[in-house]
């Protein structure tokens, strides 16, 4: 049997595994998502880890809990006895989520015409069900991943990752490529293969107060000068570049008769490459107040990194497509203007995002997960962990 043979042959038994375990998939997503776990509830994240940490041992895994200092923490599992030296595969997820505690009484999860519905299936907790299934398939299976496998579920992600993202670079420095659970994008499933950068700027204006109707010309209106500013951010918007800027929050004034002595905005920005990031930081910061007597004050930058098609980025996409091919997946790449922990490990080693679930409604009310192509998402990261390391130098 040739190498091909041998793979496709090793292909074929993790796929006949999982198909006939999808009502096991399906019972084990629900139970997930069961277990409530929003991210400003640290408390609720105990239960949770325990029962990802069991599956986890009963598949030979070594694993640590690591408490948070104002987070929920994070789960670690490795492959046994592997030396801190050797190189691996990191594969990411995180268990917070978006709902309030009590929505699950509210809107119980449920399962119907092929889909599992429920707050949290999707982002991300159809990930979660997928990398414990991909390693009962290679079990079951008699398979090895090519290289030890790590597995990091974070309790902080809706929240920019502000505890787990150090030791999320950490371990991507060791890494020959990463995973990262995140929902795939649409229903269609298009896998993650970019990501922009995303900067927050807060804009401050100092103006002064004077009463509007008595003595209006002694006052510099702050509300004026945001005005202006507002308009001027957002004509830094460029959609054919990929620049996106949004002014989301906007605070000003005492009262409708006083002259505004203050104003304040909360800015969202998003940009492709570290290029234009810089560029348009160096934008934003140029902003002079115009309305006599105000001040301009802009304070913030970037926060995540783009996560960009390197060489190491798309030699792993050839590499996931043409598995895929042989598992009889068409998938399609997209790039999404949404960040996650793709974006800072993609900084370090080859990284694929949106390798989760395939659904719809994330952070919405008709959250849910298609079932069937759960299944086959579980098969192709099966056997992606399956598949030989990638080469040192991409160009090889």
């Amino acid at each position: 049997m040739t190498p091909s043979e041998a793979e496709s042959a090793a292909e074929r038994r993790i796929q006949e595994w999982v198909s006939a375990h999808r009502a096991d998939i399906a019972e084990y997503l629900l139970e997930l998502v069961e277990l409530e776990t929003p991210t400003e509830n640290p408390e609720t994240f105990d239960n949770f880890f325990d029962r990802l940490a069991d599956d986890f041992h009963e598949l030979g895994l070594e694993t640590e809990r690591v408490p948070g200092e104002e987070t929920g923490g994070r789960l670690e599992a490795w492959s046994a006895g592997r030396d801190d030296a050797d190189e691996i595969q990191l594969v990411i997820g995180h268990a917070d989520t978006v709902w309030p505690l009590g929505t699950v009484d509210e809107n119980p999860p449920e399962r119907r015409d092929g889909i599992l519905e429920g707050p949290g299936s999707l982002d991300m907790k159809g990930g979660l069900t997928q990398a414990v299934f991909a390693l009962r398939a290679l079990d079951a299976a008699s398979l090895e991943p090519s290289l030890p496998v790590h597995i990091l579920v974070s309790s902080d992600e809706e929240i920019g990752s502000p505890e787990s993202k150090p030791r999320i670079i950490d371990l991507a420095k060791q890494a020959n490529r990463v995973f990262v659970l995140e929902p795939a994008s649409g229903p269609e499933g298009k896998i993650k293969i970019a990501r922009k950068a995303v900067g927050h700027f807060t804009v401050t204006i100092e103006g002064k107060a004077a009463h509007a109707g008595l003595e209006p010309e002694e006052g510099a209106s702050a509300t004026e000068e945001l005005g202006t500013v507002i308009h001027q951010l957002h004509e830094l918007t460029d959609i054919e570049s990929g620049i996106t800027v949004n002014v989301g929050q906007v605070e000003a004034g005492l009262r409708s008769n006083v002259v505004a002595p203050e104003a304040r905005a909360e800015v969202d920005v998003r940009a492709p490459t570290d290029e234009t990031a810089a560029a348009v930081t160096e934008q934003i910061h140029s902003l002079e107040a115009t309305t006599p007597g105000t001040e301009l004050t802009i304070d913030g930058g970037f926060g995540r990194p783009p996560m960009e098609q390197t060489p190491g980025n798309r030699l792993l996409w050839d590499r996931v497509q043409t598995i895929g091919q042989r598992l009889g997946l068409s998938l399609e790449g997209t790039r999404s203007g949404g960040a996650s922990d793709g974006n800072d490990a993609s900084q370090h080693a080859p990284t694929i995002d949106g390798f989760g679930a395939v659904g719809d409604g994330a952070h919405q009310t008709y959250e849910h997960v298609q079932l069937d192509a759960l299944v086959d998402r579980v098969a192709l990261l099966a056997a992606c962990v399956h598949d030989e390391p990638l080469p040192t130098d991409p160009q090889q």
